[in-house]
């Protein structure tokens, strides 16, 4: 059956994409999306002239010419102005050692000689992997570019040998205590992530394919659905789904939660795929493997807290990112912690007003311990007020004076993730690597034309979760083919 009128379930950067392509190959799209912005989980917000970003720390296909810079001209997305920050991050400790990650390689190079020359070898193999890295990038193998996975190919012995290898486990390699202990934080404090990953970032920002759009992650967001609507595409804001209709196996439009109905050719879900299968389809359509996949919910949330300060500080000359070792561990929500995960956006002078800036810092943590805090409105406030004054203590040594210079402050829990895109915690079934590395949408058993899209639908990252967008229409446009 060929599709010609598609219903899209959510605005987030899948959804977007869909809405687009589907315009551009002829077909009728509508976008349903609950919140009142653009964007899902690329979002930003405002307090008091301050822009908090809540996505955005490096973004693919930044480099004209590249396979996902394209894609982003096809979005509307590009071109525009990027931001190059110098340092991908900078590691300190109570004591003042300093470990500064320039996006430069030859800077990076003699910097990390400099603190270890013992390390030597070590050292130089790893700037030796990141100059190879700088020869292709995985997100636009991502997007389907053939002639990148060929060129990621004729470097699969370094992606190979550096893929067994987690930030945590190489830094361990390391003969210098502090390189030890500083190397396994720096790709977003995350030391279980792949180091593959990270050489991927590090040399991305190199070559100046990964940088900062200018303005933040809505208004990227909103670039994207202006394109999307100068196509004709509609969409509907305030509009939460609360069914997919299924007529003898197929989606054939959806219902609102006010009752009204829309008919459509194909469905494409950018809720997650639990939402989609448990609350959009009722749990109608499950085999076992999906029950399974569903049946462990997670609890830990990664950067699942966002502490932002609005200052009445420059913060131009600090690094866009740190990791703050602290003295002792403290107790920060529901766990103590010896260290904070800082994004300063003093190099976006337009997040702040003049000589001001933004500071974030971000917490991994449980999700069950905010909706047990959520049961007593008062208890959660506070606690949220008690997290950012005691946050704001810990940054006051290393930047004097920062307690009396806040403006305004926020705290974002997961709640608040939730209750703004409908983005709940994860479950611990196996990554579908397979649909991570090729873009491919999530289909469900016993309903054809329906296609799930997004980052828990296995799309890595902005790019992945826009590539199983288009990816979504090219199966629907396939099938009309066929």
């Amino acid at each position: 059956m060929s599709a010609q009128s598609v219903a899209i379930v959510g605005a987030g950067m899948g959804g977007l994409a869909a809405g687009v392509y589907g315009r551009l190959a002829g077909l009728d799209t509508t976008i349903f999306e609950m919140h009142d912005k653009p964007g899902g989980l690329c979002t930003a917000w405002t307090r008091q002239g301050y822009t908090f970003d809540g996505c955005i720390h490096h973004l693919a296909g930044c480099l004209p010419g590249t396979p996902t810079y394209r894609m982003w001209e096809d979005l509307g997305a590009m071109p525009r102005e990027v931001l190059f920050p110098a340092e991908l991050t900078q590691v300190e400790t109570p004591e003042g050692k300093r470990l500064t990650v320039p996006t430069d390689l030859d800077r990076l190079e003699a910097h990390l000689l400099g603190l270890a020359p013992g390390d030597r070898r070590l050292i130089r193999r790893y700037i030796r992997a990141l100059r190879i890295f700088t020869r292709f990038d995985l997100f636009d193998a991502m997007t389907g570019s053939w002639r990148e996975w060929a060129r990621l190919l004729r470097h699969a012995p370094t992606a190979i040998r550096w893929g067994r290898l987690t930030m945590r486990t190489f830094a361990a390699r390391f003969r210098d205590p502090f390189l030890r202990q500083a190397m396994a934080t720096i790709q977003y404090d995350w030391t279980d992530t792949p180091v593959i990953l990270h050489l991927n970032i590090l040399a991305g920002s190199a070559v100046r394919r990964y940088g900062f759009p200018a303005g933040g992650s809505l208004r990227f967001a909103q670039a994207i659905a202006d394109r999307y609507l100068s196509l004709g595409g509609e969409i509907h804001y305030r509009a939460k789904v609360e069914a997919i209709l299924v007529e003898r196996g197929r989606a054939v439009g959806v219902r609102l939660g006010d009752g009204t109905e829309y008919r459509a050719d194909a469905v494409i879900s950018n809720a997650t795929p639990h939402a989609t299968l448990f609350n959009l389809l009722g749990g109608k359509y499950m085999d076992e493997k999906l029950r399974a996949a569903f049946a462990r919910p997670q609890d830990e949330m990664v950067m699942g807290v966002h502490v932002s300060f609005g200052l009445a500080r420059d913060l131009s000359q600090e690094p866009h990112a740190m990791v703050l070792w602290l003295p002792k561990p403290v107790e920060l929500a529901d766990r103590a912690r010896d260290r904070l995960d800082l994004e300063l956006f003093g190099f976006d002078p337009s997040l702040a007003p003049p000589e001001k800036g933004v500071l974030k810092v971000l917490l991994d943590t449980k999700w069950r311990y905010w909706v047990e805090l959520a049961r007593d409105r008062s208890r959660y406030r506070a606690e949220k007020e008690r997290l950012a004054n005691t946050v704001l203590r810990l940054l006051e040594p290393r930047f004097p004076g920062i307690m009396g210079q806040v403006e305004v402050w926020d705290v974002a829990t997961p709640l608040t993730t939730e209750r703004y895109t409908g983005v709940g915690p994860g479950f611990a079934s196996s990554p579908r690597w397979g649909a991570m590395m090729l873009s491919r949408p999530m289909t469900v058993p016993g309903v054809k034309g329906l296609q799930i899209v997004g980052q828990s639908a296995g799309g890595a990252g902005i790019p992945g979760c826009a590539t199983m967008g288009r990816n979504a229409v090219r199966t629907l446009m396939a099938a009309g083919r066929g």
